[in-house]
């Protein structure tokens, strides 16, 4: 029984092992760009007039964001910006709101948010939120 099982997880394991291969995440914001890939995005589904800008920057243990709406903070928390089966993923991670961002919009941002860039564009979308950002 326990051959079996030991069986099954080696060849669970060769079989994920060409996936995992090639996915490549970049480390620092030079990667980022010498991937030409953004490192700053600017809300263009706004409906009030007062677009999100998010930008990515180097940090102590990896990549970070900063998202302003209004010249105020509203976001932050790690970023990865990551090559997968040759399409480029950004993914928000341990995102912090501030009290900038409305009460009930809050809960919406503590999930990790993922999109991939198509096109000069990326599509978030948490809770009842959702914004299309162009790379600028």
């Amino acid at each position: 029984m326990t051959l079996t099982r030991l069986t099954l997880l080696i060849s669970l394991l060769a079989l994920g092992a060409p996936t995992l291969a090639e996915a490549k995440c970049f480390k620092t914001v030079h990667e980022v760009k010498a991937n030409h890939v953004k490192t700053r995005w600017r809300e263009t589904t706004e409906n009030d007039g007062k677009p999100m800008t998010i930008s990515i920057a180097n940090g102590a243990d990896g990549l970070v964001y900063t998202a302003h709406k209004a010249d105020q903070l509203w976001l932050s928390g790690g970023i990865s910006v990551c090559r997968i089966d040759g399409r480029i993923a950004i993914t928000l991670e341990d995102t912090k709101p501030t009290s900038n961002v409305p009460f009930i919009a809050r809960a919406a941002f503590k999930r990790p948010q993922s999109a991939r860039v198509e096109g000069n564009q990326i599509k978030l979308a948490a809770g009842g939120w959702s914004g299309t950002f162009v790379g600028k």
